[in-house]
């Protein structure tokens, strides 16, 4: 009996495993539905994304969204102002606030970081900071399209927290495409017969200074029917270049813009020399009436009967 009293102890003792594996099996199965909610999230990513500052609550269907800068798109050989423009789009507020770059505008620059930092913190104070820092832009010169967008977008995040108090913003950067394409759209005649006439035209002789319109960062070369040209300008323009002679025979030429990035576009440059006005009627001064040759009449001598 006693034989058979140990044998039933020692088969007993086995039976606590598989309970404790149980316990494993259903402690760890909570994490299982995670995989189908990250497929389910890949599938259809949001197109606007909520700031990563505090959250207000969960975001309003038909809430306010800003439409944030959209593609530059920047190159390495781009100034400064390019550099900068990326930041604030990826919202990189501490590269923003430490970079020491020099640009031609600070101001938006200054504006572009203290928004920045509004959008991520979401406190009054750095609204207001940003509110004030916009104040202080000056008025920009059309050429400078990728500090007017930046612009845009800041006073548009501004007015929309102004305008929807405790309402979570959330930011669109999906959809955006490159508002600022670098392309050639005209020519404009400086100096000359012929300056700021439409369309451009210069003598056959050339000569005549040469303005490039559109938006360029920088230019490479300016080729007149594919001879490339001296150009002179700073980055953004304006870019300027002296019309070299018409080829043999030709009365215009195709006018193109050699960059890295590359820029679009073509325009055409006529080549006329001006009519010279046609002379009017010589006058004329009327005849000298010539000289009375005829003899005076004799006089009549006095009491004399004529």
């Amino acid at each position: 009996m006693c034989l058979l009293v140990l044998a039933v102890g020692c088969a007993a003792q086995p039976s606590a495993p598989p309970e404790s594996q149980a316990s494993t099996t259903t402690t760890a199965a909570p994490p299982a539905p995670e995989p189908a909610a990250t497929t389910s999230s890949s599938a259809n990513p949001p197109t606007a994304a909520p700031l990563p500052g505090p959250a207000d609550g969960p975001p309003v269907a038909g809430g306010p969204v800003i439409r944030w800068v959209p593609i530059g798109p920047a190159a390495p050989t781009d100034p400064p102002e390019g550099t900068l423009y990326e930041l604030l789009r990826n919202r990189d507020c501490a590269g923003l606030r430490e970079s020491t770059l020099n640009t031609a505008f600070p101001a938006v620059w200054k504006a572009a970081e203290a928004t920045c930092q509004a959008l991520a913190t979401d406190l009054p104070a750095d609204w207001q900071q940003a509110q004030a820092a916009l104040a202080g832009v000056p008025g920009l010169p059309p050429g400078r399209c990728w500090e007017i967008k930046v612009t845009e977008s800041l006073h548009q995040a501004v007015a929309l927290r102004t305008a929807h108090p405790g309402v979570q913003l959330l930011v669109n950067a999906a959809g955006a495409g490159d508002d600022c394409p670098r392309q050639l759209t005209g020519l404009t005649v400086l100096d000359g017969p012929s300056a700021g006439a439409a369309p451009p035209s210069v003598p056959f002789g050339g000569g005549a200074k040469v303005r490039l319109e559109g938006f360029f960062v920088n230019v490479d070369k300016v080729l007149v029917d594919g001879n490339p040209v001296d150009v002179q300008g700073t980055p953004f323009g304006p870019f300027e270049f002296y019309a070299p002679p018409a080829a043999s025979g030709a009365t215009s030429a195709t006018v193109a813009v050699v960059a890295t990035p590359p820029v679009s576009g073509e325009a055409a440059l006529l080549y006329a020399d001006p009519t010279p006005p046609v002379p009017g009627p010589t006058p004329t001064t009327p005849p000298t009436p010539p000289p009375d040759t005829s003899s005076p009449p004799p006089e009549t001598p006095a009491g004399a009967t004529p």
